[in-house]
């Protein structure tokens, strides 16, 4: 018999590394820099543009995987796409334009942390303990990914030539942090979340009824 638990959790894992790795690692630098080039502190106005529609994106499919791995579990679409459209972006850029980076890269995680810890508290069976636990996991992958990311980007990346650049440096934020997220609330999720044992759609419905004899 499938376990629920095991699917869920399981789907959680490969679906935040796919999202993570393919919509932050791969798409944000080509769509970000690879139509409106490299640039510096400042951006242009086509480059604003593009980099606000890269964490749309990212953010959308975020949340669309999420909502498919609790299908898994039957919760019908815990988490409402709205708050990580009006927030998320914004913080970004609050980060960038105010503090530089690699603050646009933390405030962006913790934006997702917080708005998960809010929309998830109803389902948790310790609510308070899960915000703590839910902003700590995103701050934990906010580190991860720029101490590695963007100790790699400063070791082995910075000569190399155009969005080469840029793609190699966003995958090594993505991955380290896409680990963190995956394994870390694959622990706290499988404790926090109440879920079945069995895949209801193979359990037995009840007793067989008794096969009548010929007379």
């Amino acid at each position: 018999m499938k376990s629920v638990k095991k699917t869920f959790l399981k789907s959680w894992v490969t679906g935040n590394i796919a999202v993570y790795c393919g919509a932050l690692g791969l798409l944000h630098p080509l769509v970000a820099h690879g139509f409106t080039g490299d640039h510096g502190k400042l951006l242009t106005t086509p480059q604003f543009i593009m980099h606000t529609l890269s964490v749309f994106a990212f953010v959308y499919l975020l949340v669309r995987m999420q909502n498919r791995v609790f299908q898994v579990a039957g919760k019908q679409k815990p988490f409402s796409v709205w708050p990580y459209l009006w927030v998320t972006p914004w913080v970004f850029w609050l980060g960038y334009y105010t503090l530089y980076v690699p603050f646009d890269i933390l405030f962006m995680f913790l934006s997702i942390g917080i708005i998960n810890a809010l929309q998830l508290r109803p389902l948790v069976q310790s609510p308070a303990k899960w915000v703590v636990q839910c902003i700590l996991g995103y701050l934990l992958a906010a580190v991860a990914g720029i101490v590695i990311g963007l100790g790699a980007h400063l070791l082995y990346y910075k000569n190399l030539p155009g969005i080469a650049k840029d793609m190699a440096t966003w995958l090594s934020i993505s991955l380290p942090a896409a680990l963190v997220v995956a394994y870390y609330f694959r622990y706290i999720l499988s404790v926090q979340i109440a879920l079945p044992k069995e895949d209801p759609a193979t359990r037995i419905a009840g007793p067989e009824a008794p096969v009548s004899k010929a007379a």
